[in-house]
């Protein structure tokens, strides 16, 4: 299935094409639009399931001082494997992210774990973001000229440009630390359940929510090399009763099981773990793994 053409730059690429198709643009550009990862009726599950903690937060990352970066009216919630199953189930482990982020970071790691996840629901008034590069989180691993992080801005609402639709500039050379020029920037546009999945090489930044009655609503998921510390502490936010209820993969994405060090598949390389108690994984150190009936 072809992919077409899009306004930013990147190419428009449906969610049951070949998953080498959507690889291929990634590593081109350094993103993709994925049209239908969710289908309205998961659309409305994630939704129903984490609006009852969006309504409960104030706007603002800090909730006690403005924040131009993360947004002043921007509500922003983590811990989402611990709120919201439907985000595990559709989200984290969704078939089509998971792909290119084996094809996207295995190279580099043993495994990957999830570096953050979190709503990001822009409301009116609020400015445009500072284009940057997430990768800025690990500077100096940066410099490796290696992919570290690949990640997922997941319509959920509204995302058009007038209600903060991300802004990318996919031209950028990845060696270029910015200043990035606003003027050059273009919005990616969505529907719901259509993803913008980017590397963190890639300059993007939160749209101008210019309405005075309409919300920007995402959410954020982020795949990490397992041999970076992650933005997020979660398994700080996912207890271990909820964790032990989740799929396997779930729980290395999220910290609750060890992950392989490294890529090597033979000598003693190919034994080291990260993320260890004892020499024993650690989602059954002294009770912390539950087992489920």
């Amino acid at each position: 299935m072809p992919s077409t053409p899009s306004d930013c730059g990147l190419a428009r690429i449906p969610a049951t094409a070949d998953i080498d198709l959507i690889v291929d643009a990634v590593r081109r550009d350094g993103g993709v639009i994925v049209t239908g990862l969710l289908d309205p009726e998961r659309v409305r599950e994630v939704v129903g399931q984490i609006e009852p903690h969006v309504e409960a937060r104030a706007s603002g990352f800090r909730g006690f001082a403005p924040d131009d970066f993360y947004g002043r009216n921007t509500k922003r919630i983590q811990g989402l494997a611990a709120k919201s199953r439907a985000f595990v189930d559709h989200i984290l482990l969704s078939p089509v992210l998971l792909a290119v982020a084996d094809a996207m970071l295995l190279p580099h790691c043993g495994d990957y774990w999830m570096s953050q996840a979190e709503t990001i629901y822009i409301g009116p008034g609020n400015p445009a973001q500072k284009l940057h590069r997430d990768d800025i989180n690990w500077s100096r691993a940066a410099r490796l000229g290696i992919d570290l992080q690949l990640s997922a801005l997941v319509a959920v609402g509204d995302y058009d440009a007038e209600v903060g639709a991300t802004m990318v500039l996919p031209g950028a050379s990845p060696d270029d630390d910015g200043p990035f020029d606003p003027a050059l920037a273009r919005p990616v546009e969505l529907d719901p359940g259509d993803a913008l999945l980017y590397l963190g090489k890639l300059v993007h930044g939160g749209g101008a929510n210019t309405t005075t009655d309409r919300w920007r609503r995402a959410v954020y998921v982020g795949y990490l090399l397992g041999w970076l510390t992650p933005e997020e502490s979660v398994p700080l936010s996912v207890p271990a009763e909820v964790a032990a209820r989740l799929p396997e993969r779930a729980r290395r994405l999220l910290g609750w099981s060890n992950i392989r060090g490294n890529g090597r598949g033979t000598d003693v390389a190919a034994q080291l773990q990260l993320w260890q108690m004892d020499r024993g994984d650690v989602e059954r150190f002294r009770g912390t793994w539950v087992e489920v009936d």
